[in-house]
């Protein structure tokens, strides 16, 4: 998807509120898009949103996706929450 494609390219470059939009973008052509809950709870992790990254990432899981378990570990201990 080209939203989610160029969201990344804004979470590369430290622009996260431009990586979030474009990954709202992606999910509201496709709320089934594990990818771009992924990329945005990663985008909102660098944004200090622990809230909703960890909801993100449960969405992404639940959606079949496999969060590495390294950025599992740096959302844990940033957050200072399991889940």
């Amino acid at each position: 998807m080209t939203y989610n494609n160029r969201g990344t390219t804004y979470e590369k470059k430290g622009q996260y509120d431009q990586a979030v939009s474009d990954f709202n973008k992606t999910l509201e052509i496709n709320l089934k898009f594990a990818l771009a809950y992924y990329n945005r709870g990663r985008s909102y992790y660098f944004k200090k949103e622990y809230d909703k990254s960890w909801k993100d990432i449960k969405k992404a899981e639940d959606l079949g996706w496999k969060v590495p378990p390294e950025f599992l570990e740096e959302l844990r201990k940033a957050s200072g929450r399991e889940k």
